[in-house]
């Protein structure tokens, strides 16, 4: 095969291309045909030519639809990142024509969403007022799902959650502490291990979330259960919880010293290593962001522009 036909084949254009990833994320011929509004019989027109471009089967065509080979697979990778590469440069132009706008999708634990975010978002949202930001609350594992699947573009969680195949940059530190109401046996002393809170009634997070897998695991290790009267999702519930004396709780210092000559409460400080907590902010490639999440990312990571 001559050089020339070879380049001639793997011609394509960026329709065809588009058309192909409409395929691959409905998963049918006749569902991304009226997604792109165009007959069935074009769209595998176009189809059955990149296939004959690329020299490799790329779809594998069933009742129920089609399903990639290896080769869409790997074709479809390379799609997205050629689409996002497109993005980022239309949203680059447009920051030089009129000033940065579109939105930015971040997806944060409840620690860093209380401690850091709201000033974070301030400062942002002062310098870039073109943009919007859509903020969702979720758990550690939700954030690493919603940002590996594209529903989210920046994710802030613990360091000690696993992100693989994500891109970790530093974001902030923290340390937990435990909070305990004035006139409790253990409001009197000046730090303490996690272990002497066992004998102690708690109020926790959810299982899944960082710092209750944390406290599990440490009573574990000390062959210790943990009397865990109530699961709940909010800081500012557990603080009640804590102050009305169901139990004793975890939590990040700067989510108790505000509120605590208020509400009656001390928050004593753990010697455990794992209380000194790190804080990281992930997203999916960041040479492919678009530039809101950039920006964002370039503020939050304190990166040099």
């Amino acid at each position: 095969m001559s050089q020339g036909t070879s380049e001639g084949r793997l011609r394509f254009d960026l329709v065809t291309l588009d058309l192909f990833l409409s395929v691959a994320e409905e998963g049918s011929i006749a569902a991304a045909a009226a997604r792109r509004h165009i007959a069935p019989s074009a769209v595998s027109r176009r189809l059955a030519e990149l296939e004959a471009a690329m020299d490799t089967p790329l779809l594998q065509r069933h009742a129920r639809g089609i399903a990639l080979t290896p080769a869409g697979e790997a074709l479809l990778r390379h799609a997205r990142s050629v689409f996002a590469v497109l993005g980022r440069m239309r949203d680059e132009m447009g920051e030089h024509a009129q000033g940065v706008r579109g939105h930015v999708r971040i997806a944060a634990n409840t620690s860093s969403l209380t401690e850091f975010l709201p000033e974070e978002l301030a400062l942002f949202m002062a310098r870039w007022p073109g943009i919007r930001v859509e903020m969702q609350e979720l758990l550690s594992p939700e954030i690493v799902r919603a940002v590996r699947d594209g529903l989210a573009d920046v994710g802030i969680m613990a360091e000690s959650v696993p992100a693989e195949g994500l891109e970790s940059l530093f974001y902030r530190e923290d340390r937990l502490q435990v909070v305990v109401p004035l006139g409790h046996p253990l409001a009197g002393v000046e730090a303490l291990d996690y272990a002497e809170t066992l004998d102690f009634p708690q109020v926790g997070l959810a299982r899944e979330s960082s710092i209750q897998k944390m406290l599990a695991s440490t009573a574990a290790q000390c062959g210790r259960p943990i009397d865990l009267r109530v699961h709940v999702n909010s800081f500012d519930v557990l603080r009640r919880l804590v102050q009305v004396g169901i139990g004793l709780a975890v939590l990040p210092e700067a989510c108790i010293h505000p509120f605590a000559e208020a509400m009656g409460l001390r928050g004593v400080p753990l010697r455990d290593a794992w209380a000194q907590r790190r804080l990281k902010l992930c997203v999916r490639d960041r040479a492919t962001l678009p530039a809101p999440a950039r920006l964002f990312v370039q503020q939050a990571a304190r990166l040099e522009t």
